[in-house]
């Protein structure tokens, strides 16, 4: 009896641990793992010249996600989501993208820059490898960099790790600018994560609140 007693203490303590709902992301207490940036549905629109090859999409997409590593205090995603730190896992996100069919991210077509619903975002979870990571993770889901809006389009996108579960997801925009296609479309991730520090992380949890 006492046996099945404490079998049954630890089935519920599994299922309290992995109970993660959206209000879980705004307790400071509770921990968030950074994924990187995805790009299963991302649409590069109107820069062909730039993004001529297989290789160039597949740098630029590692690159722009190395960079929030490399330059932790200017891409502070800890401090946006009013932690004091948050645990790293882009090995997720670089190793799904690393696997995508980089020919059908290439557009021309000015709707593509806004055509993914939260729905969509829940299916791309949904296929992703967390390779063991779990808990609540934070990643962003690329829609679009349009150079002729001169505007990336990104769902910042929060899991439950252990259930594939989007927990919460919002569609923002961010401004490009630099020299380069890194810095160009990292300066928009920049300034996502500086919009979501100043304002809209507060907004979302009186949403959720």
């Amino acid at each position: 009896m006492r046996n099945k007693t404490l079998s049954l203490i630890l089935v519920l303590f599994a299922i309290q641990v992995n109970a993660q709902t959206a209000r879980d992301i705004f307790q400071p207490s509770t921990p968030i793992t950074w994924l990187g940036l995805d790009f299963t549905e991302a649409r590069f629109i109107g820069d062909r010249e730039r993004l001529g090859s297989h290789s160039d999409v597949l740098h630029l997409m590692e690159a722009i996600n190395q960079l929030v590593i490399n330059e932790p205090t200017k891409y502070d995603v800890a401090a946006a989501i009013k932690r004091p730190k948050v645990e790293t896992a882009i090995n997720v996100t670089s190793n799904h993208n690393a696997q995508l069919d980089v020919s059908e991210l290439l557009s021309d077509q000015a709707k593509d820059y806004q055509r993914l619903r939260p729905s969509d975002i829940q299916q791309i979870i949904s296929d992703y490898n967390f390779e063991g990571v779990s808990g609540i993770g934070l990643m962003f889901n690329v829609e679009a960099f349009s150079k002729p809006d001169e505007s990336a389009s990104i769902w910042v996108t929060f899991i439950n790790l252990d259930t594939k579960e989007v927990l919460w997801t919002q569609r923002m925009l961010g401004k490009p600018g630099g020299f380069g296609l890194r810095n160009f479309w990292g300066r928009s991730v920049y300034s996502i994560i500086n919009d979501i520090k100043k304002k809209e992380f507060e907004v979302w949890r009186k949403r959720n609140s």
